[in-house]
């Protein structure tokens, strides 16, 4: 096999397939106000690398200050039922959220990439600006914490625990080099700290994308992964299952037994894993649709299905199917007892929502009105969380992208909870 012009020939088709797929370059750097942005910037030019061997490491961190006496029955605030981070681009810190509703700040210094476990036991983050040369793992139950060094030219792109609270998987992505991109799944032992590698690159011969975590899949057997193609603005280029299950040992990754769950150009926004770890939503756009109204100044980002996947048997369901004239926002989120699917239904004035419907789908299939919802001037919806039976937690942002943090009643009004230049939803807490 002729390898030395693999790579350009590789790097153009998956530009071609990914094409449609264009919605904010997949990249471990804040964020910020949008910016104009170029499609498909070609890759860096940078200095050789080498594929990294898998390894299994020892316990990055002693406990910190492990408390003697056992700890409280509950580690967060009474009654919490979300976890978010609010602050600036460049310095975020933790609140619980309770019912009144009332904010908590849990004292914890979040960064620009964080992760919650199902249960807020465990909270982890990267450290410092980035790049971030550390990530953070810290338990909310009694203070133990580990961290974990990424190697030299590597960085994190993403996080997710395990529905047993007993694992972190982390993804790190190395450079662009002769041989094609290194990269790696770190998981972490919350146990005792240690670290298994799983590293490979993305190559002529070893072609499985980068992917970043969704989460485990209830049994704790396999390891979800939305994968892109570096360096491009393809962030969806197909979800697969991995096979990972606890203790399992270091291996090329590459050469794990994988299956793929939503192949690429099936969806267009990051899939949300259900509360029981058993199935994903993601939103889906039929090309041969054009919502009334919608003019899109430079990307086509609307969608007009819903879908749900069975991960355990890989079958795929449309839930939702908007074809008179109208469309659904990027934003969904499973009930706090699924199978219930919370979404948005929307009509569009050029690029920009006149209307903005709540809408719930219940497990028979029938859709309910869950109230309205609106937006400042020129501002946009991000998020939405279904964290309590009747309520929903919407983070939207106004025309300069500051953003507002807000819980909306179904079939009332929504009440401002806070605003700042940066709010994240980590997740529901049951």
């Amino acid at each position: 096999m002729q390898t030395k012009n693999w790579f350009p020939t590789l790097f153009a088709a998956a530009l071609l397939a990914l094409s449609l797929l264009a919605c904010g370059l997949p990249t471990p750097t804040p964020p910020g106000p949008p910016v104009t942005i170029t499609p498909f910037s070609p890759a860096t030019a940078v200095s050789p690398t080498r594929a990294v061997e898998p390894t299994v490491g020892a316990p990055t961190a002693v406990p910190t200050a492990v408390p003697t006496e056992a700890p409280l029955a509950s580690w967060l605030p009474e009654n919490t039922f979300a976890l978010y981070t609010s602050g600036s681009w460049e310095s975020r810190r933790l609140y619980a959220l309770s019912p009144g509703p009332t904010s908590t700040d849990l004292g914890q210094p979040i960064s620009y990439q964080a992760a919650v476990s199902r249960r807020g036991r465990w909270i982890a983050t990267t450290e410092g600006a980035s790049p971030a040369r550390t990530i953070a793992i810290t338990s909310l139950e009694n203070g133990t914490r580990y961290t974990y060094a990424l190697p030299p030219d590597f960085e994190s792109y993403g996080m997710a625990f395990d529905h047993a609270e007993t694992r972190l998987a982390l993804m790190e992505l190395g450079p662009f080099g002769p041989d094609g991109v290194a990269w790696a799944i770190v998981v972490v032992n919350l146990a005792d700290g240690s670290t298994t590698r799983f590293a490979t690159v993305m190559g002529p011969e070893r072609d499985f994308l980068p992917g970043r975590p969704i989460g485990w899949s209830a049994p704790g057997n396999e390891l979800l992964l939305n994968t892109f193609m570096p360096a491009t603005e393809g962030n969806w280029a197909g979800v697969w299952a991995v096979t990972l299950p606890p203790g399992a040992p270091p291996a090329p990754l590459d050469t794990l037994a994988r299956r793929e769950l939503i192949p690429m150009g099936s969806y267009y926004d990051d899939p949300r894993l259900s509360p029981d770890a058993t199935h994903l939503l993601y939103l889906n756009r039929d090309f041969a649709y054009t919502p009334a109204g919608y003019e899109p100044m430079a990307y086509d980002l609307a969608v007009n299905e819903l879908w749900s996947v069975d991960i355990a048997s890989g079958a795929r369901t449309i839930l939702v199917n908007v074809t008179d004239g109208g469309a659904l926002a990027r934003a969904v989120s499973w009930s706090p007892e699924n199978p219930q699917a919370l979404f948005v239904r929307v009509s569009y004035a050029g690029e920009t929502f006149t209307s903005l419907a709540l809408k719930r789908r219940d497990e028979a299939g029938t859709v309910h009105d869950a109230g309205s919802l609106s937006l400042p001037a020129g501002g946009g919806l991000q998020t939405i969380d279904w964290c309590l039976p009747d309520f929903a937690l919407v983070t939207i942002t106004d025309a300069s992208y500051n953003h507002q943090l807000q819980v909306a009643e179904f079939g009332g009004g929504s009440t401002l909870i806070t605003s700042a230049e940066y709010i994240s939803v980590l997740g529901c807490i049951p």
